[in-house]
């Protein structure tokens, strides 16, 4: 087979896993997310793919962020949250166009620029007539796309949607295709919801909760009706639990624990939450641990409101600072690794800037969605290209299923758990591509 012919069928491999209606799933596996971070900035208008690319541990050198999309017609000018989905497209919520969009990079280039790798998902124009008015949360599992949107109180849109494409045609738009899996307009008083995650079936979301304290929501469906009823749904831990946490808009998981930033206090804190008795609520003292706190910012730099944070591969953390206005002294986006492996990011050199903010209307200028990534299929080490380094790092796991000692999630192209013929084969229909 010619290269050229390589190159197609690489082509053909990425558009069946983003295209694929049964790929849908849950969200990667935290070790397979090595493709780099998206930085969703609010004053450029652009979603960024940040690498490191030299190996010196940060994304802030020349040639270390591009941009990953940005939309002409004003659907990157408000991004609120960015998803990372198992099928390899990447779904993200604009609040000022009110729509949830998908993205997938069909050519393997590092962006989702080109004609056919950016669509509506759901939102405004919805053949159910939902509400879309501010998208604040995206999640995938069991095969649907699940979003919170914000409402008001003179628009009831507070809800929680389900959103599946049943006929294959890339959105969720068409009838039947979108039903309200929480009416929280009506169930949970004065709800101002923002970021979304899930934990198995269990839904969690941060919420300001109008005048009462700030808390974050537990829902689960308990009866499988495919609806949230009265019941299935409580304060899973709220300012007010005498456990010192505060809560805001910022929520990710591991897959076992939940953790929340407290941006309103001094310093900002980074709490782990952890359901050790399965009771559905925070009960005691030993289920919430802090593992970061601001004090361990590098020196000169400051951290600003925190309206996201994300969890990746060896539980790895990146954290915004939305500053605004300013040198670029809270326009940064900072990267947490537990070095020494003592489940907390406390100790030196665990907290460094991964991109630095450079002043207005350069890059960060201010971060607000933020995710990691999977590596285009093919690049296990996420630096851009397919290489020797990638062959021999799949060969090294070639065989191994997941839960085997050696076994690299980041070689399993095909998310049946195990690496295989098939994954080989689309590493060398990649091998010697590159992107910028």
């Amino acid at each position: 087979m010619s290269r050229t012919q390589h190159l197609a069928a690489g082509l053909v491999v990425v558009g069946i896993i983003c295209l694929s209606v049964g790929a849908l799933a849950d969200r990667p596996p935290l070790d397979k997310l090595v493709g780099g971070v998206l930085v969703g900035d609010q004053d450029l208008d652009s979603i960024f793919l940040t690498r490191d690319m030299n190996g010196d541990g940060d994304a802030d050198d020349d040639g270390e962020a591009l941009v990953y999309y940005h939309d002409p017609n004003y659907a990157t000018n408000n991004l609120s949250t960015i998803f990372q989905s198992d099928s390899g497209c990447i779904f993200y919520a604009d609040v000022e166009t009110k729509g949830v969009y998908r993205l997938c990079d069909l050519n393997g280039d590092c962006d989702a620029q080109d004609p056919g790798e950016f669509n509506l998902w759901f939102g405004l124009g919805n053949a159910g007539e939902f509400p879309v008015t501010v998208p604040n949360g995206v999640w995938e599992t069991g095969g649907a796309v699940y979003v919170m949107n914000a409402g008001s109180t003179s628009t009831p849109a507070d809800a929680i949607y389900r959103t599946v494409d049943l006929n294959a045609d890339g959105d969720a738009q068409d009838t039947g295709e979108a039903t309200l899996w929480m009416d929280v307009q009506n169930l949970v008083a004065n709800s101002a919801a923002f970021e979304l995650v899930f934990i198995g079936e269990v839904a969690y979301w941060a919420d300001s909760l109008g005048g009462s304290p700030d808390a974050v929501m537990r829902a689960e469906d308990v009866s499988g009706n495919g609806v949230i009823e009265p019941g299935e749904f409580n304060v899973f831990i709220d300012e007010a639990g005498g456990y010192g946490v505060g809560i805001f808009s910022a929520l990710a998981t591991d897959g076992v624990s939940l953790y929340v930033i407290d941006s309103t206090g001094t310093p900002q804190v980074l709490f782990q939450l952890t359901d050790l008795n399965d009771s559905g609520t925070i009960d005691s003292s030993s289920e919430v641990v802090s593992v970061w706190d601001e004090t361990h910012l590098p020196a000169g730099y400051e951290l600003s409101g925190t309206f996201a944070i994300a969890i990746g591969p060896g539980g790895d953390f990146v954290i915004t600072s939305n500053g605004s206005n300013d040198p670029g002294t809270t326009d940064n986006v900072f990267r947490l690794s537990d070095l020494n492996g003592d489940g907390d990011y406390f100790d030196d050199g665990e907290t460094i800037v991964w991109v630095s903010g450079h002043g207005p209307d350069a890059f960060v200028d201010r971060a607000r969605a933020v995710a990691f990534i999977l590596a285009r299929p093919g690049d296990m080490d996420g630096d851009g290209d397919v290489d020797l380094a990638d062959l021999s790092a799949l060969l090294a796991t070639y065989g191994l299923c997941d839960g085997d000692a050696g076994y690299n999630a980041a070689a399993d192209f095909d998310n049946d758990d195990c690496i295989t013929l098939a994954d080989l084969a689309t590493l060398l229909a990649r091998y010697g591509s590159t992107c910028p």
